[in-house]
């Protein structure tokens, strides 16, 4: 008798289900195809756009550990703490001073460091403030990236909006490093 012989491999498990638990690890999520249809087959909170990717359209309620927090509340861009933690800009001036002590890259701390701030920088702290509350058990960072629910993304898009209204969309770890020289 040998334990464990009947326990599944990752040879067992479909290439969607696999992908899909590298973009959340918590909850298995089945995204394939969510650019071609209407958010309300997908969207649970009612507030999630349709974006880019398909990686991309993924509602706050698909995430275990962001869906404990709802209770009552229909979406986690409308919970108190969504607005004082990702979206007050005292709390994220704050943020940015500790990932300016925190980064050994020159050009990510001159980017934070300038007076007056693009919106992207904004958008990123925000991005990196919600990834950090919303996982703050697992670890996170580079080769472990983590998509961000749409509903999240459209609320800090529209309070931090880039001018064109050109975005990048997100980047799995394999076309990060093509992308970003």
């Amino acid at each position: 008798l040998k334990p464990f012989c009947f326990e599944p491999t990752v040879e067992d498990i479909d290439n969607r289900i696999y992908e899909a638990l590298r973009v959340n690890p918590i909850q298995t999520i089945n995204y394939m195809g969510r650019t071609s249809v209407h958010p309300s087959n997908w969207c649970l909170c009612k507030k999630c756009p349709t974006l880019q990717t398909d990686k991309e359209c993924i509602c706050c309620f698909e995430f275990d550990n962001i869906s404990k927090l709802h209770s009552n509340i229909k979406c986690v861009t409308k919970l108190p703490y969504f607005k004082k933690i990702i979206m007050d800009k005292e709390v994220l001036n704050i943020t940015r001073q500790q990932m300016i002590l925190k980064t050994n890259d020159v050009k990510r701390k001159k980017m934070l460091s300038t007076s007056n701030l693009e919106n992207k920088t904004w958008r990123f702290i925000c991005y990196k403030q919600f990834t950090h509350w919303i996982n703050s058990f697992t670890a996170i960072g580079k080769g472990n990236r983590v998509c961000i629910p749409a509903c999240v993304v459209q609320t800090i898009r529209n309070k931090y909006p880039e001018n064109n209204g050109i975005y990048i969309v997100y980047l799995h770890r394999h076309t990060l490093g093509t992308y970003i020289k």
